[in-house]
């Protein structure tokens, strides 16, 4: 982790901030390395994180099984721990009146649209690069309105002001992607 500002103490204290905010949100294991720069003077923050792999997605057919019947999809869960994100996912694609849960082990999707067999359960890649987001906006200065991020790969970046970006500052903001992906 790396902290850039032309203030020495301002740079250790965002460094503790950073630190801390990645231990509060369980990210320490899962960044290989952070830069953010800071440039108070004109109101600019800019960060940069290469995270580490995740494991590969969880299907359904990953912690369940399940069978076509009269239209209905019929799901006999093996993995409870990923019936929460099954549900979710059902209620956001399918509707929550479509979908009924007899007891703890089953769960019924009536008139499905979806293929089963490509139906992702959870993504542990989307589900970090969501919580790496949360922690670089709870850093981010407040006052800055004015962002713009970006996802490429396992980079994440973040730009931000009060004020309108000079190209300067975009070119910074590569510089510093540049420098994270080499570590």
């Amino acid at each position: 982790m790396f902290v850039e500002c032309y203030d020495k103490t301002g740079a250790e204290v965002y460094d503790m901030i950073l630190r801390t905010t990645l231990q509060d949100l369980q990210l320490a294991r899962s960044v290989h390395a952070i830069k953010v720069f800071i440039e108070p003077r004109e109101a600019i923050f800019i960060a940069a994180v290469k995270i580490e792999k995740t494991s590969t997605p969880i299907y359904l057919s990953d912690m369940a099984s399940y069978e076509s019947k009269d239209g209905k999809l019929y799901i006999d869960i093996d993995n409870e721990n990923y019936l929460p994100n099954l549900l979710k996912k059902l209620w956001l694609i399918e509707s929550r009146n479509n979908i009924s849960q007899p007891d703890r082990y089953k769960v019924i999707v009536n008139d499905y649209s979806f293929d089963p067999d490509k139906l992702i359960v959870s993504d542990p890649s989307k589900e970090l690069k969501r919580k790496i987001y949360d922690a670089l906006f709870r850093i981010m200065p407040e006052g800055f309105r004015l962002s713009k991020n970006t996802s490429k790969g396992n980079i994440i970046s973040l730009i931000s002001s009060d004020e309108i970006f000079d190209e300067k500052w975009n070119d910074k903001l590569e510089e510093v992607i540049e420098e994270v992906k080499k570590l």
